[in-house]
């Protein structure tokens, strides 16, 4: 039997024991429990015999390299030298999101200070613990780790692993403390930068930005050339809301060619946090950002066409959803961005098929019916579109989007009565973007029925969410105008987006 079909049969054994548990009686769980156990002396026994297997093959490389004249031989005199090692980006365990400690994989590769080890005493402990740590078997290798460091306290490759195991083994403190050790006492300057780097994801998963960009600072200090402290410290920024510093530092990675789509991300949404900000802010992006290439990350080109479209760049849009569409030909939510930009760039007669497509994918995705009848709306068949909207309540009777395509479409059929009754309810939601979209509603009402006062009094309620309705300063100028008054300036630009905006987008222009 093949290693494979002996590992399949034992997992298939685990689930069938699974399967049988919650309906078997109690003498029939007494076997289940035996079998069980019996799997677990079975993983026991496999860890075990990897073990050694893993000692013997690293004993034989080295000794081949040392015959050969390959391995320099290990200073044992000098216990806190150590070769080049590298804090490698694990899963976001953080609520920042940071490259940091956590999450499924080994996140960090100390893989690279193997030649510390080499010929080393109680190499045999250090064996068996980066063993247990590979495996993601954390509670042992934090128990030989203990060993060794009481053994050789000045093994600095040691202790980090120690380090690292007591964090995923849940001792949050002991490791921080360990970190700290290592940080102020490492010879090895790229030790001391993973030091560093851990003790900022740790304070950043507390959310203590000040103090975590310290500590990635610190780790630049000692090592310029970690990438992932300097990720962490531009991700520090962005969340402090120094947008601008997050730019520049998320910058010096991508300008050196760094292709991580991570990094390429952060740049993206730093740039669209800095131009909500300022109108004014035109932040050029590196060059693997300029435009929509195939070669980009699939998350990349997603955030990039969330960019293009808040920046109005539809075209760019269009081009990311096109390549998204191409990986991801059964996702509706990629067909859905294709149909929306070509609608805003061609209109509904080329956008309409793609957009049948997204439904057809995706049948029980209300937002995507909406679109389909936005389309018809401003394709001028209201009926169509009425038919649509009202299909989407019956289903789902707080749907806003429907509830407001409904509005809009009895504007066209010049039904204000029944548009400002659809209308009145949002005005006393408690979410404020909803009550700026009911409001917005009976404004457009009221400049129909050339209300002008009650239209600007309408508008004016608008304004701290109009980045999200962007006619709003001209429906003032003309209020304005057809008053007979000025509007200040101040009314007529854009604020900041408010808090909880965005909810909605494409409710931008009911």
């Amino acid at each position: 039997m093949k290693l494979e079909e002996w590992f399949s049969a034992l997992r298939s054994k685990a689930e069938t024991i699974e399967r049988k548990w919650p309906t078997a009686s109690e003498d029939e769980k007494l076997l289940l429990a035996d079998q069980l156990f019996e799997l677990r002396q079975v993983s026991d026994r496999v860890v075990d015999l990897w073990l050694q297997f893993e000692e013997k093959l690293s004993l034989a490389i080295r000794r081949i390299k040392q015959l050969e004249g390959e391995y320099p031989p290990a200073d044992e005199s000098q216990p806190g030298t150590a070769a080049p090692a590298k804090a490698k980006a694990g899963a976001d365990a953080s609520p920042g999101g940071h490259h940091d400690h956590g999450g499924d994989a080994a996140a960090v590769n100390l893989g690279a200070i193997q030649a510390e080890a080499a010929g080393r005493p109680f190499e045999h402990m250090y064996r068996k613990g980066e063993g247990f740590y590979q495996l993601r078997l954390y509670q042992d290798a934090r128990q030989c780790f203990a060993e060794l460091v009481k053994e050789s306290p000045d093994w600095e490759s040691g202790r980090l692993y120690y380090a690292y195991s007591l964090l995923f083994s849940e001792a949050r403190e002991e490791a921080l403390r360990e970190f700290r050790l290592l940080s102020r006492s490492a010879q090895s300057p790229v030790v001391a930068a993973i030091s560093y780097n851990a003790i900022g994801c740790m304070l950043a998963e507390e959310r203590q930005w000040l103090e975590a960009a310290q500590a990635f600072k610190a780790a630049l200090e000692h090592h310029p050339g970690q990438r992932e402290a300097r990720f962490n410290l531009a991700l520090c920024y962005l969340q402090d809301g120094d947008v601008q510093e997050a730019l520049e530092t998320v910058e010096s990675l991508l300008n050196e060619g760094d292709s991580d789509w991570e990094a390429q991300m952060l740049w993206l949404r730093a740039a669209r946090i800095l131009q909500a900000r300022d109108e004014t802010a035109d932040p050029q992006p590196p060059d693997s950002l300029k435009l929509p290439t195939r070669k980009l990350d699939s998350e990349t080109l997603r955030e990039m066409a969330s960019l293009y479209e808040s920046l109005g760049n539809y075209h760019r849009a269009q081009v990311c959803y096109h390549f998204l569409a191409e990986r991801f030909p059964r996702e509706g939510w990629a067909w859905h961005g294709l149909a929306w930009n070509t609608w805003l760039i061609a209109g509904t007669r080329r956008a309409l098929t793609l957009m049948k497509k997204a439904i057809s994918l995706a049948p029980d995705n209300p937002d995507f019916a909406f679109s389909y009848g936005w389309m018809l709306l401003f394709d001028g068949r209201v009926d169509d579109a009425l038919a649509s909207f009202r299909s989407i309540l019956s289903k789902q009777r707080d749907h806003r989007l429907a509830q407001s395509g409904l509005i809009t479409a009895y504007e066209r059929l010049g039904d204000t009565p029944t548009a400002k009754r659809l209308a009145a309810p949002f005005t006393e939601d408690g979410d404020p973007y909803i009550r700026s979209l009911g409001y917005y509603h009976l404004g457009r009402i009221a400049v129909a029925e050339e209300n002008w006062r009650l239209a600007e009094q309408y508008f004016r309620r608008v304004l701290p969410h109009s980045d999200h309705f962007q006619e709003i300063p001209l429906y003032l100028q003309l209020c304005a105008a057809k008053l007979g008054g000025p509007t200040a300036a101040s009314e007529l630009l854009q604020p900041e987006t408010a808090p909880g905006a965005g909810k909605f987008p494409d409710a931008a222009e009911c």
